[in-house]
């Protein structure tokens, strides 16, 4: 997980361990190895989240990273699903991964223009789900559509 999309999960009071030990493996991953960022990296999922917090606000200070705006990090957690999205090839995530990004859009964000695709896309998956009526599009564009808005967002080659 990137740092900001972290920042997403803090300041949303849904972040747990595991996301902190993900954050850390991450950094690894991309060769940004400090004391603190080794040893988060070592916790257990399971373990006290107020140790790893420790470490991580260590981290912080040694990274010398400040806490970006709260847009900053929606847009980013909206990058980590749309990955996801990429990724994913059960069309039920895609779909709750889809529709937790509308609710980003929609709640934290107040439906900002360039992002409005995304109230379309929850729209499609609510008929798509609860609709008792013909549908124009069934379940495979809308996954299409889905993975092109998330191809768009994350600004790959569509």
């Amino acid at each position: 997980m990137q740092t900001n999309a972290l920042f997403y999960k803090i300041q949303k009071g849904t972040v747990i361990t595991k996301d902190y030990v993900n954050w850390s493996i991450n950094l690894l991953e991309n060769d940004v190895s400090l004391p603190s960022v080794n040893i988060i990296s070592s916790f257990l999922t399971g373990e006290s989240i107020f140790e790893v917090e420790e470490y991580f606000n260590r981290a912080l200070n040694e990274l010398e990273i400040q806490k970006p705006t709260f847009e900053i990090c929606a847009r980013a957690y909206i990058g980590h699903l749309a990955n996801k999205i990429i990724k994913e090839n059960n069309h039920s995530f895609t779909f709750d991964f889809a529709y937790k990004i509308y609710r980003i859009v929609a709640s934290d964000l107040d439906y900002p223009d360039d992002l409005m695709e995304w109230y379309e896309i929850s729209e499609m998956i609510d008929e798509q789900r609860n609709g008792d009526i013909p549908l124009e599009f069934n379940e495979s564009q809308v996954i299409s559509t889905i993975k092109n808005e998330a191809n768009i967002f994350l600004g790959l080659n569509v």
